[in-house]
């Protein structure tokens, strides 16, 4: 699944709690499909859309396990069927001042049950990332997802036989458990 970059952007905050920059959030994103996760989550493009196809797919066919479909994304990234657990793991931290800006993009679904996104995604993520970004006060960081052994721990990977050469398929692994565990 060749989808180019996800859309997302790393910011950094200097002034808020994260519990207080979670608050407003909530209450200005556009729609469930933005979502903040920790700093140490987002760490391949691969591994995001991955997340998002098997959340998609749920939400398309009506059986996600969570509520919501970004707390759905949340649940796959964190390899686990519990919501609660998910948000622990690829939540933001209290300790944390750096993070990402998510966009989940409505699927189109597809005759041969793959669900593509909809083809003006990243027109969508452009225009709108910038302002939230302004109306929390964070500020965006020139950073991709990029493989981080330690932080692929941190969101749940079993460190035996973990190196850097295997992550990318680790993490798409990690993924897809929690589909045949849920």
């Amino acid at each position: 699944m060749e989808l180019g970059l996800f859309p997302c952007i790393g910011w950094v905050s200097r002034e808020l709690s994260n519990e207080k920059i979670v608050e407003k959030f909530l209450k200005i994103r556009p729609s469930n499909r933005w979502v903040m996760l920790g700093f140490h989550v987002a760490l391949s493009d691969n591994q995001l859309w991955t997340a998002w196809h098997c959340c998609e797919r749920r939400h398309l066919r009506g059986n996600k396990l969570a509520r919501s479909v970004d707390a759905e994304f949340m649940r796959y990234l964190a390899g686990t069927h519990h919501v609660s657990e998910a948000f622990s793991k690829a939540g933001l931290g209290n300790e944390d001042s750096k993070g990402w800006l998510v966009y989940l993009p409505e699927g189109d679904k597809l005759t041969d049950h793959s669900v593509n996104p909809q083809s003006d995604f990243r027109e969508l993520f452009d225009s709108q990332y910038n302002e939230i970004l302004d109306m929390l006060n964070l500020e965006k960081i020139d950073v991709s997802p990029k493989l981080n052994l330690s932080n692929a721990i941190k969101l749940g990977l079993d460190e035996n036989n973990l190196n850097l050469e295997n992550l990318e398929d680790s993490l798409v692994a990690f993924i897809i458990s929690s589909e045949f565990n849920s």
